[in-house]
């Protein structure tokens, strides 16, 4: 056999390239599997999280949410109200019945959840009543610059508002400079200190 390759020399750069190509697709295929791991373990740990945080504020008391961490409790009382949403047979009308402060936590939620990465991506996923009921979150529970910013892209991607209109590389700023004036702790942090301050239109 071996000579066999050696009148054909030809096969042997075949062979040898057949067996570089292989041992590239299996490491390959082996950083691929280990990356899925590593996303699927991550996604179990949040899920995980976002459980015992849900239990840990499903009923919600005044004594409770004066102890709790600010920004855990934000997170607590938006998972609940998600679910809340999700669960209900008509999800406007369970929307509607909300007091305005829990609207306003529910929305601001979707823009971390959403817009974490890039704050137009929470306009390009939702549309009313979410975004107004983020609107005013923004407004008066953030302000300030980040609100500034928010403002402006709400109105840009308001298909009724005339007045503005949709520009790609100023809201690609926009989006950048919304993560550098404010940080995800610091918007839940925010949000809990309001929750704890109009409790009581919380627990209805």
């Amino acid at each position: 056999m071996i000579q066999y390759f050696l009148d054909r020399p030809y096969l042997i750069i075949i062979l040898i390239a057949v067996l570089a190509l292989t041992v590239f697709v299996c490491i390959k295929a082996g950083q691929a599997s280990a990356k899925r791991s590593q996303v699927n373990q991550a996604l179990m740990k949040k899920l995980k999280e976002e459980n015992l945080l849900r239990n840990e504020f499903s009923i919600l008391t005044e004594s409770l949410a004066a102890k709790a961490q600010a920004d855990r409790l934000f997170k607590g009382v938006a998972l609940n109200l998600q679910k809340r949403i999700s669960d209900a047979a008509d999800m406007n009308a369970e929307f509607n019945s909300l007091t305005q402060e829990q609207r306003e936590i529910y929305g601001l939620s979707f823009v971390i959840e959403d817009g974490g990465e890039a704050l137009s991506a929470f306009f390009r996923t939702n549309g009313q009543p979410l975004t107004g009921a983020a609107y005013s979150a923004m407004e008066r529970i953030i302000g300030g610059r980040a609100f500034e910013i928010f403002d402006a892209e709400y109105k840009a991607f308001d298909p009724e508002n005339e007045e503005a209109s949709y520009e790609p590389e100023k809201t690609a700023v926009l989006d950048g400079e919304f993560l550098d004036v404010i940080s995800e702790n610091e918007l839940c942090t925010k949000a809990g200190n309001y929750i704890k301050a109009n409790v009581e239109k919380f627990l209805v």
